[in-house]
């Protein structure tokens, strides 16, 4: 008999175990599905082989679904628990498991309580209420470490505020500020649910109790790294009781303000939205001042655009032209400000004669202010706002989309994480891959963030796709190529909208970013006013574009029972019955953005607003009344711009609506 070569042995036992590592993999993603289907034996059996898995990421994984159907009933063997434990806390795919296990076992009342009284109350998940569940069955009343009834009460208040609970929440509250109102600042999350549960409660009460804090805090035994933290909720939540309670607030705000901007970047600028928000209450004038006071103080600009846009929108429907101008010349001071509305609407101003150029500048000295150079402004802002950059690029002659040369991209083996979460697409699992990619998103490239969403774009989850490419399009110096914004602008359903579009006479560019806007591709939603399927049609709105379809001859979409319901869900139904409704409303609106307009708002009320305002279509969508509404007309003819420049470039652009 001969024997085979020793190397010819170590690459079959290499190969063996790669392909043994597969199995072990691919019993992660099955185990999903047979827990879904409701077999929880074979569920178990594929997640105690996944613990076996030499990926990190899934082996934590299955040690968490495992721990979530533990505490659901399913016995665990003590074996299979050993390995749960060591793995759980291998990876953030074990969730706050690991945190729940190293606080019960064994258990431990500190790491409980910080378990419980620490994060986002909203967010408490299984993991901690199992640990709930279980320190409540496994302690003795009379053991050292039972809970006080003042800790229970604060876990009991946290759990009722985290469900807006906040009558109930505030009498266990009020068993821990009597008993021990120290804990509220050990545990300074407290005091945001304490401070949501008074907004929305006793105000009076939690506005003279953090102010009394916040001015007894120098003598106050707290943490030195949580001072600043706990003024700052403090002060904050003060000033949102009084926002609530219709008293003043900007104060209140301004003095939280220091504290904010030592906390984070984020509750400074909630800080100064809040401060901004107010001021309109005040008026233009107010808000101008506060705007230019506090600008240089953002971080996100983009935090502001509805602040932003309810000041123009004010501005405009009191014809003060000249509080425009300022404004737009208060945001170029600041890089990064959202400049593109306010530069573009002077420029139309002007246009329409609504402005004279010539303004006064604060030396005196007087400046000429010109349609083409706030044209330029608006166009020169990038594609942060399509909308805009759309209407400048159109009346500059300028090109709208500007690609980056074609790169060389060098082929990489998968990271540990990306082979972890790609594993829920080659598995055939896809509809599981959402709720494990978003606690990892941050830990990954924008090279592996673009892979899944290009997964997940073929798995048909167009809007966590979108979600993806915009995160990732959103860091610092990334340019976005043709791959990207094909992401971003996908086009399912391809034949049934180029055919609609060409028999109803709509631009395919304009009924894709239609669909987009209202469902994001989801055939199946139904939105909170009953609005149903891909472009969120109405029932009634259906029944009458259906027997106008059928009176021309096409197809009865009627059912013929009068009780029933067209079957809106039916993506070549609805997109045809969409269609023909936007073409219906541009026969009767005479402008694309005024249809638009009308399909979100009603056509009635917007012919009534329109006329009201006597401004040309694209000045009168600044003056809506619902922000919904005006998003919604600058959303669709954005995309539709892109869906033009990516696939339709030899048809007919979008109405500029100038």
């Amino acid at each position: 008999m001969s024997r085979l070569p020793f190397v010819f042995i170590f690459f079959l036992s290499l190969a063996s175990c790669a392909a043994q590592q597969s199995d072990f993999n691919a019993n992660f993603y099955e185990g999903l599905k047979k827990r879904q289907q409701g077999a929880q034996p074979e569920a178990v059996a594929c997640f105690e082989k996944a613990l076996n898995s030499a990926n990190d990421y899934i082996a934590a994984a299955a040690a968490a679904e495992l721990l979530s159907m533990r505490a659901a009933g399913t016995k665990l063997s003590p074996a299979t628990m050993i390995s749960v434990r060591e793995k759980a806390s291998l990876s953030q795919t074990g969730g706050s498991w690991a945190l729940a296990l190293d606080a019960l076992d064994p258990m431990d009342k500190e790491k409980f309580l910080s378990l419980l009284l620490t994060g986002d109350s909203r967010l408490l998940d299984e993991a901690v209420l199992y640990a709930l569940e279980k320190w409540r069955s496994g302690t003795d009343d009379d053991a050292p470490d039972s809970l006080s009834l003042t800790e229970t009460a604060l876990i009991s208040g946290r759990a009722l505020a985290s469900r807006s609970r906040y009558s109930e929440a505030l009498l266990f509250f009020r068993i821990a500020l009597i008993d021990s109102p120290d804990l509220f600042f050990r545990y300074p999350d407290l005091l945001t649910d304490l401070g949501r549960t008074y907004q929305y409660t006793a105000g009076r009460e939690g506005i003279e109790l953090f102010l009394k804090w916040e001015k007894t805090l120098d003598t106050t035994i707290i943490p030195a790294d949580s001072e600043n933290l706990i003024r700052f909720r403090l002060l904050f939540f003060a000033a949102r009781i009084a926002r609530q309670r219709g008293e003043k607030d900007i104060e209140l705000f301004e003095r939280a303000l220091p504290f904010a901007l030592q906390v984070s970047p984020e509750q400074s600028d909630a800080c100064i939205w809040y401060i901004l928000d107010s001021a309109l209450a005040q008026g233009p004038a107010a808000t101008i001042r506060y705007l230019e006071q506090y600008i240089f103080q953002w971080h996100d600009s983009a935090y502001f655009s509805d602040v932003l846009d309810k000041l123009a929108r004010d501005l405009i429907l009191k014809r003060q032209w000249e509080d425009i101008s300022n404004v737009c010349d208060i945001l170029r001071n600041r890089p990064g400000a959202p400049l593109a509305k306010y530069a573009w609407i002077m420029s139309r101003a002007l246009d329409e004669g609504l402005y004279s150029p010539w303004t006064g500048t604060a030396t005196g000295r007087p400046l000429l202010r010109s349609a083409a150079r706030d044209r330029r402004i608006a166009y020169d802002a990038g594609m942060g706002s399509l909308y805009y950059r759309f209407l400048s690029a159109a009346a500059l002659g300028e090109p709208f989309l500007v690609l980056p040369a074609p790169q060389t991209v060098t082929e990489t083996e998968p990271s540990p994480t990306v082979e972890f979460l790609l594993g829920f697409f080659k598995h055939n699992a896809a509809e599981f891959a959402p709720r494990y990619i978003k606690p990892l998103e941050n830990e990954l490239s924008a090279g592996e963030l673009r892979s899944l969403a290009a997964a997940l774009g073929a798995a048909g989850q167009y809007q966590e796709s979108m979600r993806l490419v915009t995160l990732y399009s959103r860091r610092s110096d990334y340019q976005m190529n043709r791959h990207d914004w094909e992401l971003l602008y996908p086009r399912p359903f391809k034949e049934l909208v180029e055919r609609y579009a060409e028999e109803t006479g709509i631009e395919p560019a304009l009924l894709y970013a239609l669909i987009r806007t209202e469902s994001a591709f989801d055939h199946t939603v139904v939105s909170r006013a009953g609005a149903v399927g891909l472009t969120q049609l109405m029932p009634a709105t259906a029944r009458e574009m259906a027997a106008r379809i059928h009176r021309r001859g096409g197809p009865d979409y009627i059912p013929d029972s009068e009780d029933s319901t067209i079957e809106l869900r039916d993506p070549a139904l609805n997109i045809h019955i969409g269609a023909t409704y936007l073409a219906y409303l541009n026969e009767r609106m005479e402008d694309p953005l005024l249809a638009l307009l009308a399909y979100n708002g009603g056509m009635n009320r917007v012919r009534r607003w329109h006329r009201a305002a006597n401004v040309p279509p694209d000045i009168f969508l600044e003056t809506i009344e619902y922000a919904e509404t005006r998003n919604y007309g600058r959303s669709v003819m954005g995309a539709a711009a892109m869906y033009t420049e990516l696939y339709y470039p030899g048809l007919e652009k979008p109405n500029k609506t100038m």
